[in-house]
């Protein structure tokens, strides 16, 4: 039997010493727009611990990701069929006036190659966008991109 003790911390900074001395990297998780859940996984004994941390994001911060928080569709054809994926993305902008729909294209493409190459062969080069659209179109009833 394959037991997991789990238990959340205070901070980042407790999860990031828990991890260190455990020799355990720092993952996300979870992911939205309102929070990131951290968490390290180290295996001691016949036992494997868990300790997380969720943090949550001030009102401004969890508003603009929000706002940045796009739903990609896309496809590429392996052998004659088509394959399709579609991924939640939460855009990471610099305020430098990028296309925060264009890089969520970029991230979901990137992260489908890693989820699912081994698998049906996707990769960056070979998806083809469907659609990106804001996730919360009540936010912005007139954003929604289509190809």
């Amino acid at each position: 039997m394959n037991t997991v003790k789990t238990w959340s911390v205070a901070n980042r900074s407790e999860l990031e010493d828990w991890a260190r001395f455990h020799g355990a990297p720092v993952t996300i998780a979870d992911e939205s727009w309102d929070h990131i859940t951290y968490q390290a996984e180290a295996i001691c004994g016949a036992r494997r611990h868990r300790c997380t941390y969720r943090e949550k994001m001030t009102p401004c911060a969890a508003l603009k990701r929000r706002r940045n928080t796009f739903t990609v569709a896309l496809v590429h054809e392996p052998a004659g069929a088509y394959c399709y994926h579609v991924r939640e993305v939460i855009s990471q902008t610099s305020g430098d006036g990028g296309d925060p729909a264009h890089l969520a294209e970029l991230v979901a493409a990137a992260t489908i190659q890693r989820e699912r190459q081994s698998v049906c062969g996707a990769t960056a080069e070979n998806l083809v966008v469907l659609t990106t659209e804001r996730t919360y179109a009540a936010d912005h009833p007139d954003t929604m991109r289509s190809r």
